[in-house]
């Protein structure tokens, strides 16, 4: 592990440079003091559908009590992440914030369990991959949000839409600060969903010592501190293991560029991934990860929602399929273009957690 280790300095410029941006579909003026993609973070930011980030499950609804994370602190500790690696990288941190506050606009209520359900009730056929959360996000900022007299969506960024889309398609390398964002969420959603866990009693400290990553840093905070209440100790080695991930990353992506011989934003575009944690790391978080799912997100009280999600979601499904003029006006657009289906799709995957267990009871006898 590279934690310790001195990074070596990256040449060249290698962030995206504003000028170069492709600017936006509908052409709009430069703004005399704010930069491109810092009006696209501020759009971001007020826009409807990010608001609703906040009664959105990350992996545990509020049954579960009020400690753990939301779509939206999910969403600000990866931007957080990214910024620290965008900055200490050279990169465009107004790019990455930007990208990193839009990366999970388009999650449905109750996370990937909703996903799930939205897929199921679009798809025609099987294995069709009908509703996509990161689809959704472009659907949203370019179609579905309506801020603005001039145009449909938020009018974003080129460079901003490629880097979600990216996420849906993943065809070629993205820009270097796309890489960045990818990589926090990774850290933060590894790191932080454990740390839930553990706060609300699904999983005990001690067994994730079965984790190299959890084992090692959990022995240096022991080393360090000999007198720590249990939560004191975990949150220190939550402090801990993304400091390390993080600095990982860091170490490894400078030694990548280098060795790429990247000078440029657009060097970046023609070689594989470069900003990627080391591979003993990323051995590591991918065995956490199965540890993850095996223990948190197969637990036996996050999967009884499941049944109860998918009822939840397709009573109202149903209803407004044969009941399409009752759809908020702001779909009549989608019903008339895309069909009554794609349309109720649109508004569950609005919905907050609250909202649609709300609006079921209505509709489930």
């Amino acid at each position: 592990m590279n934690d310790t280790a001195a990074a070596p300095s990256v040449c060249g410029c290698i962030a995206f440079r504003n000028e170069d941006s492709e600017g936006r579909r509908f052409p709009e003026p430069a703004h005399p003091y704010r930069l491109p993609f810092q009006r696209d973070r501020d759009r971001i930011i007020h826009c409807a559908a990010f608001r609703r980030l906040s009664e959105k499950m990350q992996v545990f609804t509020a049954d579960f009590g009020n400690y753990h994370r939301t779509r939206m602190t999910h969403t600000f500790e990866v931007s957080g992440i990214a910024r620290t690696i965008a900055r200490v990288l050279n990169l465009n941190e107004d790019l990455v914030e930007a990208s990193a506050l839009l990366h999970d606009i388009g999650h449905p209520p109750f996370g990937h369990t909703g996903e799930t359900v939205l897929n199921t009730l679009l798809s025609e056929k099987a294995n069709e991959k009908a509703f996509n959360h990161n689809e959704q996000a472009l659907r949203i900022v370019e179609k579905l949000e309506s801020r603005y007299a001039d145009f449909a969506g938020l009018n974003l960024s080129q460079e901003l839409l490629d880097g979600q889309r990216f996420k849906v398609v993943k065809s070629k390398t993205p820009l270097l600060e796309i890489q960045a964002v990818d990589a926090a969420d990774s850290i933060a959603y590894d790191t932080h969903d454990a740390d839930d866990a553990m706060e609300i009693g699904l999983l005990q400290t001690e067994k994730l010592f079965q984790t190299a990553l959890w084992k090692y840093s959990a022995e240096r905070i022991r080393k360090r501190w000999t007198n720590l209440t249990d939560s004191q100790f975990r949150r220190a080695v939550i402090h801990d293991l993304i400091d390390i991930q993080v600095s990982d990353l860091i170490y490894t992506s400078q030694q990548n560029i280098r060795n790429a011989g990247i000078e440029s934003a657009r060097d970046a575009l023609q070689v594989p991934f470069l900003i990627k944690p080391s591979t003993d790391i990323a051995q590591q978080k991918a065995e956490m990860e199965t540890f993850l799912m095996k223990n948190v997100y197969r637990h036996p009280r996050v999967m009884s929602l499941r049944s109860k999600v998918s009822q939840w979601l397709q009573s109202i499904f149903e209803y407004y399929i044969k009941n399409a003029d009752e759809l908020p006006a702001r779909y009549n657009a989608v019903v008339k273009n895309e069909g009554v289906k794609r349309a109720a799709a649109d508004y569950i995957a609005d919905m907050t957690d609250r909202s649609a267990r709300a609006e079921s009871l209505k509709f489930m006898k």
